[in-house]
């Protein structure tokens, strides 16, 4: 075991086809047609890597393997993937050599895998490493995705309603003495405004998402000139 090759992508300890092949006494082939059989126990970037094109020269160029141009596609197995193979395999011999990859090579990479670069980070996420950070950032998302669509709480649907009524009532100030339809028409016009700025239809429909447009869009609220007008023109018919 003290013989075996160290392969490295990214800072991570890895193992190629012909090295799982050696260790656990079969054939790539053997290993090819275990991985074929049981495809949807792998995941890529879980348990292994697969380097085609640039990513592979690059790597191959990294292991001094550069001259190997008839090389189109290359797996490489995470310990993971080590286990995969020994369950399927089922030999002795196989999960003999997978206790020995845990104990000392993989368990070498542990104790001294320095913290990745940003650029090897960015190539870790293209070569499929950057899985669990896609995941951590779906996870993230949804989490503000339920937080954003919340229903608002009960102290907050009461501010928005007493902020509503003392901004009508300091507009309305404004006319001087109102009457209810009047008042009606003010509290009609804001409340049509707080529809379109949120695009809900009812103001119970309102989610924390809206709360902070909802007061800005109140305490700046005029009422339309539609509304003036009508307002003027009922003064004119209640002074009659």
């Amino acid at each position: 075991m003290n013989e075996l090759q160290i392969t490295e992508l990214n800072g991570q300890r890895v193992l190629t086809t012909q090295q799982i092949a050696d260790g656990y006494g079969t054939t790539n082939k053997v290993i090819s047609n275990n991985f074929n059989n049981n495809r949807t126990r792998f995941e890529e970037g879980k348990h292994f890597i697969l380097l085609v094109g640039e990513y592979l020269k690059e790597f191959l160029h990294s292991q001094n393997l550069g001259t190997q141009n008839k090389i189109r596609k290359l797996y490489l197995w995470t310990e993971k993937g080590a286990l995969l193979h020994a369950k399927s395999l089922g030999t002795d011999e196989a999960w003999d050599m997978y206790d020995i990859l845990v104990d000392t090579y993989f368990k070498v990479q542990e104790e001294k895998q320095a913290p990745l670069t940003l650029d090897q980070q960015i190539a870790a996420i293209a070569t499929g490493y950057g899985s669990v950070k896609e995941e951590l950032v779906e996870v993230k998302d949804r989490v503000s995705d339920l937080e954003e669509n919340a229903p608002l709480s009960a102290g907050e649907y009461n501010y928005i309603g007493s902020r509503i009524n003392q901004r009508v009532a300091e507009v309305a100030r404004g006319y001087g003495k109102i009457t209810r339809e009047q008042r009606g028409k003010l509290f009609k016009d804001i409340n049509q405004g707080v529809k379109v700025v949120t695009g809900v239809s009812t103001r119970t429909q309102l989610r924390a998402k809206h709360f902070d447009t909802v007061v800005d869009f109140t305490n700046n609220w005029e009422p339309s000139t539609a509304t003036k007008m009508q307002l003027r023109q009922m003064s004119f018919d209640f002074e009659e």
